[in-house]
């Protein structure tokens, strides 16, 4: 069975399956270390996607590792056969590593050349995109979970080059992308120092220095404390009417002592917060706002599904506005499911998921499921002012989240938030301020990612160049690939006939006890 089809091959070269020129996944040696030995690990994580070898393994016991691992040794090439990091090309030659005998994840490839002197041939070959298209065409397994099946990758072909061309080749691949990674680094730096102007804006926004200026210019027409006092007196407004409403829709009249039984929100501890421009105040998200959870009704219910009434998950939260959603709810599985309408412009922030702290501004009334917390109507605060506030403190949000495999925010963390509100005319300074310099930054972002793209891009181009034979200058004088490949079976045969004559000799006494 063949799995990649490249058109021709350059004179000396050959065609030829993995498996003659590398095991796959070897048999694993029994190295007897003790349950304490300090040995490497490699997870998928630590595996660079580009064929040049393991960025730092980590250091585990044996006990740890031995139930389920692969095994590999200096020289070896690893590769990922598991969606999405076989996407990236997740490949590798492992470098010299002290004890000489790795271990790593279960969904790494084990290739073991069969010579000396073809791993970074075999790793670059299998680098390539053409390959990985091909590769992941021949998935199997449960959606989600699809690996590339040892058989196809054994009896995939590869292009193979006279050794000494293949020395040449690789040599020329590693310095070209040596000035790539020149370039791809300094990219990266751009995008770092980005995201770290941004975060410092943000950071400005909240704590008044952006809009030093403007107040300069419009000093506040009350104090801090009086601020707060008007946002209070507001909440416990808004409470009242929604209490008087319910009364009515009941049909009853409101009992004697039906104030009494409002809450008051709980109160920020200020005494380790920053002091505030004149005009501003801390509270709580649970002062300005009512917070609630969403839901996802039972997806068995296929009627439940599909009915109009836009459904917005964790995932759809992107940092600005919310205009529609990937799914949508039937009045039946809203109303059969704890999932509730929020209004338009209401602040989402997703609580846990890969989107953890991200934050998304409806721009219609919309369910959301349980993964996301709506903070509804807050009181002499703007929603973009709010999402400003929770993007400038995601990382410390999600530090206070719970959970071993992924953060967790609970609404009981949003709501004691502690937030520093500025006048309503300065939050829609700073939020003017952060806007126009996220456009201006908007034209770097773009730059950056088409920098990036187009790297990614030209590496793939020099790996096809490489493979097809037009990176460097052929030499007639060059031994063809069919003495390299008969010198490999000639060993294999060698290495082969011993252990089949031990068999030969032990299976009869075997069978005879």
């Amino acid at each position: 069975m063949s799995g990649v089809r490249d058109v021709g091959v350059p004179p000396g070269w050959a065609r030829v399956p993995i498996a003659d020129l590398a095991e796959v996944n070897p048999k694993k040696l029994q190295p007897g270390y003790a349950d304490d030995e300090s040995l490497v690990f490699v997870p998928m994580a630590n595996v660079a996607e580009d064929a040049r070898g393991l960025l730092a393994g980590e250091r585990r016991s044996f006990a740890a590792i031995r139930r389920g691992y692969c095994q590999f040794r200096p020289g070896d090439v690893l590769f990922a056969k598991i969606t999405p990091c076989m996407e990236n090309g997740k490949v590798a030659v492992v470098p010299e590593i002290e004890p000489p005998l790795g271990y790593g994840s279960t969904e790494f490839f084990v290739l073991r050349p069969r010579t000396n002197g073809i791993a970074e041939w075999v790793a670059w070959s299998v680098s390539r995109s053409q390959f990985r298209r091909l590769a992941q065409k021949s998935m199997q397994g449960a959606v989600g979970q699809l690996r590339v099946p040892k058989v196809w990758l054994q009896n995939a072909e590869i292009p193979l080059a006279p050794l000494s061309e293949q020395h040449r080749i690789v040599a020329r691949i590693e310095a070209l992308f040596a000035k790539l990674d020149d370039g791809i680094d300094a990219l990266k730096r751009a995008e770092t120092n980005l995201e770290r102007y941004r975060a410092s804006v943000l950071k400005a926004a909240v704590e008044g220095k952006l809009t030093a200026r403007w107040r300069t210019d419009n000093p506040p027409d009350e104090t801090g404390q009086e601020l707060l006092r008007r946002i209070l007196a507001e909440r416990r407004n808004r409470w009242e009417q929604e209490q008087l409403a319910r009364f009515a829709d009941k049909g009853r009249k409101p009992p004697p002592n039906w104030k009494s039984k409002y809450k008051e929100p709980s109160a920020p501890d200020t005494r380790a917060l920053p002091e505030l421009p004149d005009g501003w105040c801390w509270a709580t998200v649970d002062q300005i706002a009512k917070t609630m959870s969403g839901g996802t009704p039972d997806r068995k219910q296929d009627d439940w599904f599909g009915g109009g009434i836009a459904w917005v998950k964790s995932g759809e939260l992107r940092d600005g506005m919310v205009y529609s959603s990937e799914e949508t709810l039937s009045p039946c599985g809203l109303a059969r499911s704890s999932a509730k309408i929020f209004p338009s412009g209401t602040l989402c922030i997703a609580l846990y998921g890969a989107t953890v702290g991200r934050v998304g501004i409806l721009g219609m009334d919309a369910a959301t499921n349980q993964a996301v917390c709506g903070i509804i109507k807050p009181c002499r605060v703007l929603p973009d002012y709010l999402a400003v506030f929770f993007r400038s403190i995601r990382s410390s949000l999600i530090r206070k989240g719970k959970g071993g495999a992924q953060s967790n925010i609970s609404q009981g963390i949003v709501r004691r938030t502690a937030v520093p509100v500025p006048p309503l005319a300065e939050q829609q300074a700073a939020v003017a301020l952060v806007e126009r310099i996220r456009s201006h930054d908007a034209g770097h972002s773009e730059a950056v990612i088409v920098g990036l793209r187009r790297a990614a891009a030209l590496r793939q181009s020099i790996l096809k160049r490489a493979f097809e034979g037009r990176l460097v200058r052929q030499d007639p004088h060059d031994e063809p690939a069919t003495v390299l490949l008969d010198s490999i079976r000639a060993k294999r045969e060698r290495t082969a006939a011993p252990r089949n004559l031990r068999q030969r000799r032990v299976t009869p006494a075997a069978v005879g006890r």
